[in-house]
């Protein structure tokens, strides 16, 4: 059963596509491998895909990290984020296909060590990635639905616990991929790692059927039904309700609180956005191994199946390029934190650092009381400021 949603070696998948033989037999489809084009491109697809996940993420790493007034609480969670996307980028990506689709007898060619632990380290990133955005969409979310409650707000002392609490959750959804995955030999003599839980089943009761089923459900389902629901309960309350505090304005006043709330309103796309990619990059994915196979088997003796995984895992892995181009694209101190780190390359058109320096704190008051994404109200600007929300990664700039 695919429970880890990236393992090349996952027992169905595995043994539906390693046990086909190349020679006819009657009333048995062989298994088509990819042509040495196909491959040629996969591995190009692959190393693209992986070289850009890698310099993405990273570079949204320092700019957190680099500069002050990128280390709001929200905005840790982004760097959670993006640590869980280099883990698929530099664990997944480069290593989940070759076995699958470009070593014709599909031997496991790494170890029994990298066996057990690759699965382990790859489903913990997913977990970790999907549980992130959880937490990213419901800090949002108490945010605008409880605006009068600035204590309901992450502060950077509950990043660091929620963002503690995601990573033990995902070590303990993965962990027993690092106990059931083993070398095993197949009917050709190739060594492949497959899983195995005879034990499980024996001492816990736990079986493959039924921990896929948990997996899919906690890795892919429920965050993005949350992801739906707080989105979906973002975007009402904007655009349905008037910004708290405008009736006390006239004015000049007046012209600043509504622009403040047309920024609230041009958020909530963005959170629509990030809902839509991370929906759509795993579904494939998860049709293909955690519906299709389990209910219909012989998809796994498909002749073209190993093209149909290809295809549904290299957009699953795009899942961890994405992201960073989502924070380029609709963040102005993104934007420039990435043309800083990137001011060497030739085509880089930097102009120097303005809303990333010390010196944007000495903008005008109506400006540093907008908050485009937890917009709290005017009368509690001074909370505003001290939770430092305005490095925020949603912040539609």
């Amino acid at each position: 059963m695919e429970a880890n949603l990236l393992f090349n070696e996952s027992t169905t998948t595995t043994t539906n596509a390693s046990s086909m033989s190349t020679d006819p037999e009657p009333d048995v489809e062989v298994v088509e491998p990819l042509s040495p084009i196909a491959k040629v491109c996969c591995v190009l697809i692959y190393t693209c895909l992986s070289a850009l996940a890698i310099g993405g993420n990273s570079i949204v790493v320092f700019i957190i990290v680099y500069f002050r007034r990128m280390r709001t609480p929200t905005n840790l969670l982004i760097l959670n984020l993006a640590l869980a996307d280099l883990m698929i980028s530099i664990f997944c990506l480069p290593l989940s296909y070759w076995s699958m689709l470009i070593i014709p007898d599909q031997r496991w060619i790494l170890g029994e060590l990298l066996c057990r632990i690759l699965p382990f380290l790859q489903g913990t990133a997913v977990f970790l990635s999907s549980w992130t955005l959880v937490v990213i969409s419901f800090d949002r979310f108490m945010a605008i639905m409880f605006l009068l409650k600035p204590e309901l707000r992450i502060t950077r002392r509950k990043a660091i616990v929620l963002i503690c609490l995601t990573w033990c959750f995902s070590v303990i959804m993965a962990s027993p991929f690092a106990i059931v995955n083993t070398l095993m030999i197949n009917e050709k003599g190739a060594p492949t790692c497959n899983e195995e839980w005879e034990w499980f089943e024996e001492h816990i009761g736990i079986t493959n059927r039924g921990y896929s089923t948990c997996v899919f459900v906690l890795q892919y389902c429920l965050p993005l039904a949350v992801l739906i629901v707080t989105y979906a309960g973002i975007g009402l309350r904007v655009w349905n309700s008037s910004l708290p505090g405008s009736e006390r304005h006239d004015g000049e006043n007046r012209r600043i609180v509504n622009d403040r709330r047309e920024s609230v309103r041009k958020m909530v796309p963005m959170m629509i956005l990030v809902s839509f990619l991370y929906g759509m990059c795993w579904l494939p994915q998860n049709v293909l191994m955690n519906i299709m196979l389990p209910i219909n088997p012989s998809i796994g003796s498909y002749r073209y199946i190993l093209y149909v995984w290809w295809i549904a895992n290299t957009i699953a892995m795009s899942h961890s390029v994405v992201n960073p181009v989502v924070y380029y694209l609709r963040n102005q101190k993104f934007r420039e934190g990435f043309r800083f780190a990137l001011r060497w390359v030739p085509m880089v058109h930097f102009e120097g650092l303005e809303s990333l320096t010390e010196r944007s704190h000495h903008r005008s008051q109506a400006v540093r009381i907008v908050n485009m994404v937890a917009y709290l109200p005017v009368t509690n600007q001074h909370t505003a400021m001290e939770e430092g929300d305005d490095g925020d990664a949603y912040h539609n700039s």
